[in-house]
């Protein structure tokens, strides 16, 4: 049977055919009480009229037959009856030739099949599983590829018809040869009216009617196509054999109408952002609920129709410093600084042997401040301290981490990697922001809920706080939630002194744009040189996104002043205030945990503050705390040696 993709509304994004055995094509499944009068009695006309009488050989039919082709001396009539067709069907060894031993084996088993099933059963196999033509296996699906309606719609000229492709399927298909199908559906009304199963007056208005024909809507890539093409892939590559088969129920995260919003006021923007020869831009976003880590909506590029490709999921970009939290995350965990930590911000001129080049970070507007605190500099987004960070903690440090969140494209362990020099996917991005979001725990982001065929579920990747989910479904997801929790990837402590850092970037800092937003947000921006990619990665209590606009070919820029903040942003905002329409979110971050202490803290030489001076309250592992004030004659906790310098 077909299979089908449905929104987490159990809209159809998407019917895909079985291709299975030599056999490729729709079929939808259904019972004898859901076939329409009419269409069984026109089966009935064109196949079997005395179906209902025989046990499974019509002796009868047989012995007409026999006459017939004794009497024209070669075969011009069969006399299968529709339980002997099913056996054909159902069983391939059969055979399909003309000859009297194919005649006795179908006799044979189609004795076996009526002794074991009911009329109705039996009609219902023959009805879902005979072959129509256009792809078509069953009359549902036949009644959809022909006139675009379910069975109950049929009118009985249409029910005609249909039965009359039984024997014609390939020669008789009405969008090829309507002449032949015409006629063959008019022989099968005559046969109606012959055994009394249409009156004069229906039989000559079906008979005089046109044959209207209406290819069906094919909702593929009209919803939510991104989620939608994810959900295929990861299906047919997880379960290749059940999905060539066919008959699977794929829910999705989708939601269609928010999907719709996001991908439109998406394409607008990226199309109106022209480069300076006039190119606009692609984007891959991505937005999920690092609750559950259902997929919301997902955006591959600016047309669908255009290019399936997804910038979401397969683009793999630099993304400058949106890469910076991992860094820091990093040396936070093993305790080599702390978010008040005093970091060099000066000129850095390292030689690559291998290009035979020096590489010298700057900062944006090629400035440097001397000294700031490690909040300061990520806010900020300042260069030279995050490389400071990387050299203190290590390369193998920040791949681990790295690792740990998610991100599992290859990332080089060399000094360019601090200020995101290696390549990531969007959607892995996201992942290890959700990650910090949640407070440490991993999220996988899914855009499969579920996976069934006839009612046996075989994916179940639900939330137990997914409030569309049956009782009994919630109970299990609770089961299998207690008996294994989420994987710690962070220390909860390090996450929430994170989650501090990264608000601070909006309060004060390079997204501070979004600093009156809706509902409070914390996040970071990414730019690469010349502009050539622009990110936003972040997260609200419940969602988290990223966004990316670059263009495919990564040597061409966004044009001046397209940074991060100034362009990516702005996007982030609009689809993240489409998933997160009710302005109800809670505070980023949120309660401190109980491991943390908090401190007031001088933002000038990170010690701690005098008690009336102005101050940052920050967050701090036990022990890791400075502990001199600020102005004190001993100067504890400024390394000068490092900070000396003119810039």
């Amino acid at each position: 049977t077909s299979n089908l993709i449905v929104a987490a509304d159990q809209t159809l994004l998407a019917q895909l055919p079985f291709n299975f055995e030599g056999q490729s094509g729709h079929r939808m499944l259904v019972r004898y009480q859901e076939i329409p009068t009419t269409l069984v009695y026109a089966i009935l006309a064109a196949e079997d009229l005395r179906f209902f009488e025989h046990q499974g050989v019509d002796t009868r039919a047989v012995l007409r037959s026999a006459w017939a082709n004794y009497r024209a001396q070669r075969i011009v009539q069969g006399a299968s009856t529709i339980t002997q067709q099913l056996a054909r069907n159902l069983v391939a060894d059969i055979g399909s030739e003309r000859s009297v031993r194919r005649k006795i084996r179908e006799a044979l088993l189609a004795r076996r099949i009526e002794a074991h099933h009911s009329k109705q059963e039996i009609f219902a196999a023959y009805a879902n599983y005979v072959f129509l033509g256009a792809n078509a296996y069953g009359v549902a699906a036949a009644a959809r590829v022909y006139f675009a309606k379910r069975l109950g719609q049929l009118s009985l000229a249409e029910a005609a018809t249909l039965a009359g492709l039984i024997q014609i399927p390939g020669r008789g298909n009405p969008f090829k040869a309507p002449e032949s199908a015409l006629q063959r559906r008019n022989v099968v009304l005559e046969r109606m009216l012959r055994a009394e199963l249409v009156d004069e007056s229906h039989y000559q208005q079906a008979r005089s009617s046109e044959l209207v024909l209406t290819r069906p809507h094919q909702p593929y890539g009209s919803l939510a196509p991104w989620i939608t093409e994810e959900a295929r892939r990861w299906a047919k590559s997880s379960h290749p054999l059940a999905f060539a088969q066919g008959g699977l129920r794929i829910e999705t995260t989708a939601l269609p109408a928010l999907s719709a919003l996001s991908e439109t006021r998406a394409r607008e923007y990226a199309l109106a952002l022209l480069d300076t020869e006039g190119e606009p831009a692609q984007v891959g976003a991505v937005v999920f609920d690092h609750k559950t880590g259902y997929v919301e909506s997902m955006i591959g590029g600016t047309s669908w129709q255009e290019s399936r490709f997804n910038r979401a999921s397969q683009a793999c970009r630099q993304p400058g410093s949106a890469f910076k939290p991992i860094v820091y995350g990093a040396a936070l965990e093993a305790k080599i600084i702390t978010p008040a930590t005093a970091l060099r911000d000066g000129p850095i001129s390292e030689y690559d042997p291998s290009l035979e080049v020096y590489w010298k970070p700057s900062n944006s507007g090629h400035e440097f401040r001397g000294i700031a605190i490690a909040q300061d500099a990520i806010a900020s987004s300042l260069n030279t301290p995050a490389v400071d960070v990387y050299d203190r903690v290590g390369g193998a440090a920040v791949t681990g981490l790295a690792k740990r969140l998610g991100i599992t494209s290859s990332l080089q362990e060399l000094q360019p990697l601090a200020l995101g020099a290696s390549c990531v996917l969007p959607i892995e991005l996201a992942k290890a922001y959700g990650a910090i979001a949640r407070g440490g725990t991993a999220v996988q982001p899914t855009v499969v809920k579920s996976i069934s065929r006839r009612d046996i579920s075989m994916v179940e990747h639900t939330s137990f706080v997914d409030p569309t989910i049956s009782a009994a479904r919630r109970l299990d997801q609770i089961s299998k939630a207690a008996a294994g929790a989420s994987e710690r990837v962070l220390d909860e402590g390090t996450a929430y002194q994170l989650q501090g850092m990264l608000r601070a970037v909006v309060t004060r800092g390079t997204g501070r744009a979004a600093r009156g937003f809706s509902i409070p947000v914390a996040g970071k921006t990414g730019t690469t040189n010349d502009n050539t990619d622009a990110w936003f990665v972040g997260f609200s209590s419940r969602i988290t996104a990223a966004v990316w606009l670059g263009h495919d070919n990564p040597k061409r820029g966004l044009g001046p002043k397209r940074d991060g903040g100034r362009t990516a942003l702005p996007l982030w905002m609009a689809i993240v205030g489409i998933a997160e329409a009710s302005g109800e979110g809670a505070t980023v971050p949120g309660p401190a945990p109980s491991s943390l202490e908090v401190h007031r803290i001088d933002r000038d030489t990170g010690l701690l503050a005098a008690p009336k001076a102005s101050a940052l309250e920050l967050y701090f592992r036990p022990g890791t705390a400075p502990t001199e004030l600020a102005g004190s004659s001993r100067g504890e906790g400024v390394d000068f040696a490092r900070s000396s310098g003119t810039f």
